[in-house]
């Protein structure tokens, strides 16, 4: 893959972001709403290693874009904070279509379900 299709799929990643913070706090798209970059041109998709760092920087921007994680005096993390981590990584992973990424998105997600 070209540096400028993994620029361009990292910017589409961002911008899902953004739409799905958006949507979780009941706001529109760019009324206030914040966008993170995640940038994998450092990275080889076909190396699960790879997959799995590109996985953390999803949720970490994903943390990150939907804002206040819990409130103050608790550690206890919103639903609606968790509600919109699960959806902007969820549209992320789909919007960047890749078979390594979305196969491990998969097996992550039945685990943290299984623990809840």
């Amino acid at each position: 893959m070209s540096q400028f299709a993994k620029y361009a799929l990292g910017a589409a990643a961002a911008l899902f972001l953004t739409a799905w913070q958006g949507v979780a706090v009941g706001t529109s798209v760019g009324a206030g709403t914040a966008s993170i970059g995640v940038s994998y041109a450092d990275l080889d998709l076909n190396r699960p290693t790879d997959v799995k760092i590109l996985y953390h920087r999803i949720n970490l921007a994903a943390e990150e874009v939907c804002g206040l994680r819990s409130t103050t005096g608790t550690n206890l993390p919103l639903p609606s904070w968790e509600r919109c981590v699960l959806q902007a990584v969820d549209a992320t992973v789909a919007k960047l279509d890749r078979p390594a990424l979305s196969a491990y998105h998969r097996e992550h997600s039945s685990d943290a379900a299984r623990k809840s």
